[in-house]
């Protein structure tokens, strides 16, 4: 067994940057455990690729795609065993973290609530591709005041909130100081809820909400050009870029729609 102690010592191991999850090894007896930490409120993806010599793994060609629970520790990924008589063995594996649960089928035919007061009525300013901020970008911007209510357009876990800002700029550079909620959904997405006032959340990360459920106060922070409420859903893509997703609503009418710019809704 010694040799095999030795040449663990000489793993090849190249894991991906993620501050949240940590995926790493331990040796039990002469199989090899690989396990991951997940501190984030929502579920992570991990993708492994083993490169085996006179070791197996339980995994289908020895690739997986792995969903780590949220706050979950020693999750894990795969079991590595020497095969039987060798003399000899190799491992490497290369890690990456994908944000959320990647082994989920996006739902793109949801119908989302509109996201401020029943009995209101409000127009979208800005739509999908904007002139002004939403270029190549499938946003809406929806006329609401300084202090008016926000609500969750869908159920979801909230995984991020930003309120410490107050101001303001119709530059991209004031971008920074957006104030915000991102709500991640069950099937993998996430919806923004941007601009809102300082201190204007009531919600907290960890928080599980439900359609048309309070959030926050909308404001005129960041990169802005006056008070409204920019919202946007997306999913993130392996690279770790967002691709914004086109929206279904419901509207007082009973009727489910795409909204368009300059054109008002009712809830």
């Amino acid at each position: 067994m010694k040799h095999i102690v030795f040449l663990l010592l000489l793993f090849q191991i190249h894991l991906a940057a993620q501050e949240s999850v940590n995926v790493y090894t331990e040796q039990v007896g002469s199989n090899v455990l690989i396990y991951a930490d997940n501190e984030e409120v929502i579920p992570m993806t991990v993708m492994i690729d083993l490169t085996l010599r006179g070791m197996e793994s339980d995994l289908d060609d020895n690739k997986g795609m792995i969903v780590v629970p949220p706050n979950s520790k020693k999750h894990i990924l795969s079991t590595v065993s020497p095969k039987p008589r060798v003399r000899s063995i190799n491992f490497n594996m290369e890690s990456q973290v994908y944000f959320g649960d990647f082994t989920k089928e996006v739902v793109d035919d949801h119908v989302y609530q509109l996201p401020f007061e029943k009995g209101r009525e409000v127009m979208i300013f800005q739509g999908y591709d904007g002139k002004f901020s939403h270029n190549g970008e499938n946003a809406l911007d929806f006329g609401l005041e300084i202090g008016d209510k926000v609500y969750a357009a869908r159920a979801g876990i909230v995984y991020d909130v930003v309120v410490s800002n107050s101001r303001s700029c119709k530059s991209a550079s004031c971008g920074k100081y957006n104030n915000y909620i991102t709500i991640y959904h069950d099937d993998g997405t996430s919806a923004e809820y941007v601009h809102l006032n300082k201190d204007g959340s009531e919600v907290k990360v960890g928080d599980r909400v439900e359609a048309g459920d309070l959030i926050g106060y909308s404001g005129n922070t960041g990169w802005s050009s006056g008070p409204h409420l920019h919202f946007m859903v997306f999913t993130y893509t392996k690279a770790g870029t967002r691709k914004s997703l086109k929206t279904i609503f419901l509207t007082s009418s009973g009727n489910e729609e795409y909204l368009k710019e300059l054109k008002s809704y009712r809830r």
